[in-house]
């Protein structure tokens, strides 16, 4: 029997293996374990960006009846915190929020304090700057929480919503602060009252930053601090905080 010529053993080879145009791409198996190691290192990759980001440490201040919030300066640059209420030459900052009355006067009387607490007055923003660790300066408990970028950015424009502004688009100072190297009692928004107090304040800000804060739980600082102990750690005394840029 005579042998096809080369032509058709051509034509037989082709048929018996169909190229990359019948459907049937070529190595596929090797492939796929390309496919498969591409996509462990994207996602090795994605997890070690994550661990990486950068972490921004906020400080809560136990004053005995109230709390306030402290940041370091630095870290508020590219935020919402307002350009007027900066301090260059300190490297801490800290704001608490209460009575117009009551808040800025450094002897309250009694009728103050109920006053404050029965019925809804304007509210003020108290803002301090001072150089050393809050831990260091101040004499009640101060703890530490670590957050995201996306956290400590929702937490400090919730607090910068609250500075109030006049006509002309201005912040208003009311009072001098009563303590710390500088600051300032501005005047902010919202109504306090027993049931909307400083303590709520910061749990509500700590809540917009993503933390399972329950501020309807929150009315003295104790209530407070039970919720925020799990989720904090007691503050250094030698925390780095560089100067603010000019």
């Amino acid at each position: 029997m005579a042998e096809p010529d080369v032509r058709l053993r051509g034509q037989i080879a082709t048929a018996a293996h169909p190229g990359p145009e019948e459907g049937f791409p070529p190595d596929e198996p090797q492939m796929m374990q390309k496919r498969f190691l591409s996509i462990g290192l994207a996602l090795l990759l994605a997890g070690q960006a994550l661990a990486q980001e950068r972490r921004f440490t906020i400080y809560l201040i136990h004053h005995g009846w109230h709390a306030g919030i402290a940041f370091c300066q630095a870290d508020l640059e590219g935020t919402d915190w307002p350009e007027e209420v900066r301090f260059p030459a300190r490297r801490y900052v800290e704001v608490g929020w209460g009575e117009a009355g009551y808040y800025p006067d450094p002897d309250p009387g009694a009728g103050d304090a109920l006053r404050a607490a029965l019925w809804p007055t304007a509210a003020v923003l108290h803002v301090v700057a001072f150089d050393h660790p809050p831990a260091r300066i101040f004499s009640g408990p101060v703890r530490q929480v670590e957050l995201d970028s996306m956290a400590f950015r929702k937490l400090v424009a919730f607090v910068a919503g609250y500075f109030k502004r006049d006509a002309q688009g201005k912040l208003q100072p009311v009072a001098p602060a009563l303590y710390g190297q500088e600051g300032q009692f501005y005047a902010a928004r919202g109504r306090y009252h027993l049931l909307n107090n400083s303590n709520r304040w910061v749990a509500r800000a700590l809540r917009t930053a993503g933390l399972p804060v329950w501020p309807a739980r929150v009315l003295t600082i104790k209530d407070l601090w039970a919720q925020i102990e799990p989720l904090s750690s007691m503050a250094e005394k030698a925390a780095a905080c560089p100067l603010p840029m000019p």
